[in-house]
């Protein structure tokens, strides 16, 4: 179901699921943020940019698990773009931003800017997320068909990019392929992964 109504509360809680993640032995991308609570923060006005651009959806009513994604031609309208600038600039510092910009040009080209490239249709998933207290309960396979219903409905394929191993492994679990693997150096890895329709 697409989100029609602000839900202040399932940011913060999506942003608490990507800021305290257990990452184990891997570099996250909130190696770049000043603290975990600074990734709270940035997510959770993400998710303000995904409502505000038409681009959010639950899994139902309760808000179990969320995504955000993006249909071939679908443009940031005016209030998306200004919430996810405002969600930038007020937790990460300048330098921080060009630190992370540099370390993922350093990974090279992604799937998502090859395929534009290249003209190719796709359906971009720019988050998901299963809040804390429904995890562990399927929850993610249904978050993903969201997505994956669209990409069969218009016979495109369905891409995302992650920055853990251990999210990665989940996503081709459920059904998804590693299309390549971008190394970041000391800052990580960024894995693309795709879904083609059936």
């Amino acid at each position: 179901m697409k989100i029609t109504k602000w839900d202040a509360q399932a940011a913060e809680d999506i942003g608490h699921a990507f800021g305290y993640y257990d990452y184990g032995q891997e570099t996250g991308m909130g190696v770049f943020y000043s603290s975990k609570e600074a990734v709270v923060n940035y997510i959770a006005g993400y998710v303000r940019m995904a409502f505000e651009g038409q681009m959010l959806y639950a899994t139902s009513e309760r808000g179990e698990g969320y995504i955000a994604y993006t249909l071939p031609g679908q443009k940031m309208n005016l209030k998306a773009g200004m919430a996810i600038l405002k969600a930038l600039f007020h937790n990460m510092s300048l330098k921080e931003m060009i630190r992370m910009g540099k370390a993922l040009s350093k990974g090279g080209k992604s799937l998502q800017d090859r395929m534009k490239k290249e003209k190719k249709d796709f359906i971009f998933v720019g988050m998901v997320c299963v809040r804390e207290q429904y995890q562990g309960q399927g929850y993610m396979r249904k978050v993903l068909d969201i997505a994956f219903s669209e990409g069969n409905r218009l016979h495109v394929p369905v891409i995302l990019e992650t920055d853990a191993k251990s999210k990665c492994d989940k996503y081709m679990h459920l059904g998804m392929e590693l299309e390549g693997v971008r190394d970041m150096g000391a800052y990580g890895k960024m894995y693309d992964l795709i879904k083609y329709p059936d």
